[in-house]
């Protein structure tokens, strides 16, 4: 795990060092460990580096060929280097590194821009080859490592955190639709970001620029065009437990102490125990809350024990979380609303303490159909083909509404039938539904704007001939996973510098995944069903087969007592209201109508993330007492 930033110009001129240390220092949490730069006409790189693999100099980026024409940083891991190093010194390419850069490096003077479809791993790569002037960017396929970009008319700058980019010479106005989807949606959808002008490269995509010629985005890969397989459980299952044995033992290989997460969740149990059986007794981190209803600590320590662990636990309070946000708000550069992101970040930060690598679960929902909105979109679309759609329009609302508690469900299913792509996958905890009562002027321009169709990732496209569990699982992997699970998962990890290595987003287990009969993902009513037959084979059945969790914070109650406190004494100065993106009196009154029993934690913690990166992000320079004031001027 790194830092990489760069920027390209079309003039043959030599780009300001100080700029490109500027950007490395902002990514320092990144990297920690080293920081080394690349300068010549046209072209400056930066590499802030976290050391998991070749400790030694030798190891450092950027990383350059022979005659110095090529050169190479990176951000991640390759997790089939040693295979792909095996192929190149069998052509006679003599490596002197025990690095996966220097992989990529010679992939590249050997297949060209071949190279990045076949790599394994999570990536984001800058390859700069002077003998064309050509800087090619590539991200990984799941979209486990950001990369984003900015184009001016001189040229073309790009690094792994928005606040990199952002600087004096940007215009840095805020984009509508970004803070719109942010409100809505609790992240804000690629290519968008809340600044106008920065974009990100989408998932399993390249960016080609060289001088005075347009940006070229291309994607290198996708999801097979294939349906659903025809394979027995016996086969489902033997194919699906070797390919993840084989993933994690890929992720198990570092210089450097390795670690797992242990949620006490069906994915997270399972990347334990498939570790343990290569490294017996791997060190083992949990978090949790005294709030007993939020804390999934004693199925982690059932999980621990049964597999022969060294588990360390840790429980968290309010007050670990409003001491950790300043530095959280600053490094996610941009409003983001899940809340895990805070016990994410506090169990990274204490992992951080005892390994430099962790294994995680992450990616075990999307492929193998994890989500309620799998149910109901699946159950949805199955309706909508048994009644006509007049039936479904005009008789279903009369009839469903003289059947009593059962109307509810009835008439919510015969809405989402007719409702367009996407609308069963708006948060209706968020302001999605009460955007036009919240939003200032400046909001305006995006209240008539389909936000929905930006959470369920049209622009990508979809591939043919797919079933409608595909489907819905694709658009999961086009738009959730990438901008709101790996964005929080990354950006969470790199502020404690630890790298998290997701096994379940292996190539070879998501291609397996999308292949898999629709029944191994939802078999009746339960979800994940093959993949919590595998996972019984190791982890004791009450842990498997219970209600899913998450990795949810006490936030209802913790907005009655102090989070309430600090998010009434922002509102009492908004600069979100002053910059006409909100309207106070709808926060007001929600904060009112959550500490009188309702649950509003979801907006309000929308609100109170907001407030902050306004204070600490947009106007840093004018905030400085957090703790004394709540950074109110």
């Amino acid at each position: 795990m790194c830092g990489i930033a760069g920027v390209f110009l079309h003039q043959s001129e030599m780009p300001e060092r100080e700029r490109l240390q500027q950007m490395g220092d902002v990514m320092r949490y990144r990297g920690p460990d080293d920081e080394g730069f690349f300068l010549a006409p046209h072209i400056g790189l930066v590499h802030r580096r976290l050391s998991i693999r070749d400790l030694s100099p030798a190891g450092r980026c950027p990383m350059a060929s022979a005659d110095g024409l090529i050169q190479v940083i990176f951000n991640g891991e390759i997790y089939n280097w040693r295979e792909l190093r095996r192929a190149l010194a069998d052509a006679g390419i003599v490596f002197v590194t025990q690095s996966d850069t220097e992989v990529i490096l010679y992939g590249y003077l050997s297949w060209g821009q071949e190279v990045i479809s076949r790599l394994r791993g999570m990536f984001a790569i800058a390859i700069w080859d002077g003998r064309t002037q050509r800087l090619l960017l590539a991200r990984d396929r799941a979209g486990e490592k950001p990369l984003f970009y900015y184009r001016t008319p001189r040229g073309l700058a790009f690094a792994s955190s928005v606040e990199a980019l952002r600087s004096r010479q940007l215009d840095n106005r805020i984009d509508p639709t970004a803070m719109g989807c942010y409100l809505s949606h609790s992240f804000i959808p690629s290519p968008h970001t809340i600044w106008e002008g920065i974009q990100v490269l989408p998932p399993a995509h390249t960016l080609s620029v060289a001088p005075f010629v347009e940006p070229v985005v291309s994607r290198y890969w996708d999801f097979p065009r294939v349906g659903p397989a025809r394979k027995t459980v016996p086969e489902c299952e033997a194919e699906v437990n070797k390919a993840l044995d084989d993933a994690v033992v890929e992720c198990l290989d570092a210089d450097v102490p390795v670690g797992v997460f242990l949620s006490g969740g069906v994915d997270s149990s399972l990347i334990a125990a498939l570790a343990a059986r290569h490294r017996p007794g791997i060190e083992a981190f949990s978090l949790g809350f005294s709030e007993v209803p939020y804390s999934e600590l004693p199925y982690a320590r059932r999980v621990a024990a049964h597999l022969g662990l060294s588990h360390h636990l840790f429980e968290i309070t309010a007050d670990d979380v409003v001491a950790c946000l300043p530095h959280l708000v600053k490094q996610y550069g941009q409003p983001f609303g899940d809340a895990s992101a805070v016990p994410s970040y506090l169990l990274a930060r204490l992992t951080r303490k005892h390994v430099k690598v962790c294994l995680s679960g992450d990616g075990g929902d999307e492929s193998f159909g994890g989500y309620w909105r799998l149910q109901t979109g699946v159950y949805s679309a199955r309706y909508g083909k048994m009644v006509p759609r007049a039936v479904r329009e005009h008789w279903v609302p009369r009839i469903a509404g003289c059947l009593g508690p059962l109307s509810r469900r009835w008439l919510a299913l015969n809405t989402l039938s007719l409702s367009p792509p996407g609308a069963g996958f708006t948060n209706s905890l968020s302001w999605f539904n009460q955007l036009k009562e919240l939003s200032g002027p400046a909001l305006s321009p995006v209240l008539h704007a389909d936000l929905a169709a930006l959470r369920v990732g049209h622009a990508l496209g979809r591939p043919g001939g797919c079933s409608v569990v595909q489907r819905i699982l694709y658009d999961d992997f086009q738009v959730q996973l990438p901008d709101a699970y790996l964005t929080k998962v990354d950006v969470a990890s790199m502020a404690a510098s630890l790298e998290v290595r997701a096994p379940f987003l292996d190539q070879r287990v998501i291609e397996l995944a999308w292949g898999l009969p629709d029944w191994a993902k939802l078999n009746w009513w339960q979800l994940k069903w093959l993949l919590k037959r595998i996972a019984a084979r190791y982890i004791p059945p009450e842990v498997i087969y219970r209600p899913k969790m998450g990795f949810a914070m006490p936030l209802p109650q913790w907005f009655r007592a102090q989070l309430g406190e600090v998010l009434e004494g922002l509102l009492k100065d908004s600069v979100a209201a002053k910059e006409g993106w909100i309207q106070l009196e709808p926060v007001r009154r929600c904060l009112e109508d959550h500490r009188k029993g309702e649950d509003h934690a979801t907006r309000l913690w929308l609100i109170l993330w907001l407030e902050l990166w306004f204070r600490l992000v947009v106007y840093a320079d004018k905030c400085e007492g957090w703790n004394e004031s709540y950074c109110v001027s």
